[in-house]
């Protein structure tokens, strides 16, 4: 791990900048409950007076929102962004993006979904650490654990060993080590080719996804197969990909199970480490995770650590 590059832990009375790349406010109540929450964490918030204007499916136009980002970025008074929600828009915000005066700064960026491209884009440009993690409006829905896990982040134990007992070990091995990058599998996908697609090659690579129906996450994940990223990553870690809140448990289960089963296929030959079933993505289970961290996967005992 390069020190230089780690994210500096949070103190009480730190303000936390909210902004909006990609969707609109759509639950007022879920904002205001995240406000409070990071408040009761003892953080100030900042916003903007009126909230986003909301255009369509994205919170405001594309400069207006690359503006706010980077007036949020170039606050000395604010210690981290956080994301108010996920959507869509991201993508779209890179032309508008200052790379130069992003590398100006050290500040902390955490959000999740379609902030997994803002995530791989801060790292091709600074390569520092950044938190995949819930996002303003998903605060209040999460588990405690989630909760108090994202916390601990924030206060700069963000690299305490994960072992969840939901874990399952799909294909294991010796313990594997490399950079751990990923994020929202969609997203993921939309940015190969661009300049901020990231080379898998040694890399631990987290996957996650919502309200995909199988044969598309079949065909995302055969296109990754196809590019050569997929097999050349060091191992795979898969969170949670329900197609839908109606899911039933046993549904949910064998849905899973046969994400896993391709993914298994696809990396038959490669036989690389692959975990499933990891506490990440849109369900109440959504861990924090270090972005761009060194990382290593112990497959006997299911532990994620940060060395």
């Amino acid at each position: 791990m390069n020190p230089d590059n780690s994210p500096p832990p949070l103190q009480p009375g730190d303000s936390i900048g909210i902004v909006a790349p990609a969707g609109p406010v759509r639950d007022r109540t879920n904002l205001e409950r995240g406000i409070s929450i990071l408040k009761e964490m003892g953080f100030a918030v900042k916003y903007p007076r009126n909230f986003w204007p909301g255009t369509g499916y994205l919170a405001d136009t594309d400069s207006n929102r690359a503006r706010e980002f980077h007036k949020m970025w170039e606050d000395p008074d604010i210690a981290a962004i956080l994301a108010l929600r996920g959507g869509f828009g991201s993508l779209r915000l890179l032309p508008f993006l200052d790379p130069a005066e992003i590398q100006k700064r050290s500040k902390l960026l955490i959000g999740f979904s379609d902030i997994t491209v803002l995530h791989n884009a801060l790292f091709n440009t600074t390569g520092a650490i950044s938190f995949h993690g819930p996002m303003l409006t998903s605060l209040s829905t999460i588990s405690q654990n989630s909760r108090a896990h994202f916390f601990a982040c924030l206060a700069g134990r963000w690299n305490k060993p994960i072992q969840e007992r939901q874990v399952e070990v799909l294909r294991g091995g010796d313990p594997v080590k490399g950079r751990l990058i990923g994020g929202n599998l969609s997203s993921l996908i939309s940015i190969i080719g661009t300049p901020i697609d990231q080379n898998w090659s040694d890399c631990l690579v987290f996957l996650e996804d919502v309200g995909e129906p199988l044969y598309r996450i079949d065909r995302m994940l055969t296109q990754l197969w196809h590019s050569g990223k997929l097999n050349h990553a060091a191992a795979i870690i898969l969170g949670d990909f329900s197609l839908s809140k109606e899911q039933n448990s046993i549904e949910k289960i064998r849905f899973h199970e046969e994400i896993w089963k391709r993914v298994l296929e696809l990396t038959a030959v490669s036989g690389q480490v692959v975990w499933g079933n990891f506490p990440i993505g849109h369900g109440v289970d959504n861990l924090t995770l270090p972005h761009g961290a060194d990382a290593t996967m112990d497959s006997g005992n299911a532990i994620l650590s940060f060395p």
